[in-house]
């Protein structure tokens, strides 16, 4: 019996069906779902990424706000500060997951007209109900029973320290600079 050589081409051909072979069964679904695992874990929102950042409105669908307010969520620490055009907001805040979780709300009680009670009533109980919460970059979304929260960051100016009745500065001319 004789044997009949084996072409250049044929070695090619079996190592490339070898090659594509041992490749595919290294690229399995587990390896894929532990890189997506992975990749979830790493984008989970924590309040760290909210601490110390205030957001207000710029889109609400699913419930009309009250003419000429618009809704601001401030942060700090596990502090959570509301207005809705009326009264001042206040709790504490947890994250679940992708799930807001705010405690019993207080605030001011200051009687407010056109509605704006109603909206403070409405925006407490649309956090305390736990909306689903999510961060790209400076934008907030606040998703739930239908309704959705879009709200971007906004630079709130710090409180001015001292006394408020003693200029902090003076120039040449005799001007108080405060």
């Amino acid at each position: 019996m004789a044997l009949r050589p084996i072409g250049v081409k044929t070695i090619l051909m079996v190592t490339a069906a070898l090659l594509t072979v041992t490749l595919t069964g290294c690229g399995g679904d587990d390896g894929d779902a532990a890189i997506t695992a992975r990749d979830d874990q790493a984008a989970a929102l924590s309040l760290d990424d909210l601490d110390g950042r205030t957001f207000a409105s710029v889109r609400v669908d699913g419930h009309q706000l009250v003419d000429d307010t618009r809704i601001q969520i401030g942060f700090a620490g596990d502090d959570i500060s509301v207005n809705a055009g009326c009264n001042h907001l206040f709790g504490t805040v947890a994250l679940n997951g992708d799930r807001l979780e705010v405690g019993t709300m207080g605030g001011t009680e200051m009687g407010c007209p056109d509605g704006r009670n109603d909206q403070d009533a409405w925006i407490s109980q649309f956090l305390s109900a736990g909306p689903d919460v999510g961060l790209d970059g400076d934008t907030l979304t606040l998703t739930g029973s239908d309704v959705v929260i879009e709200l971007v960051e906004v630079q709130v100016p710090e409180a001015p320290t001292g006394n408020p009745d003693e200029p902090s500065a003076t120039s040449d001319e005799g001007v108080v600079v405060q």
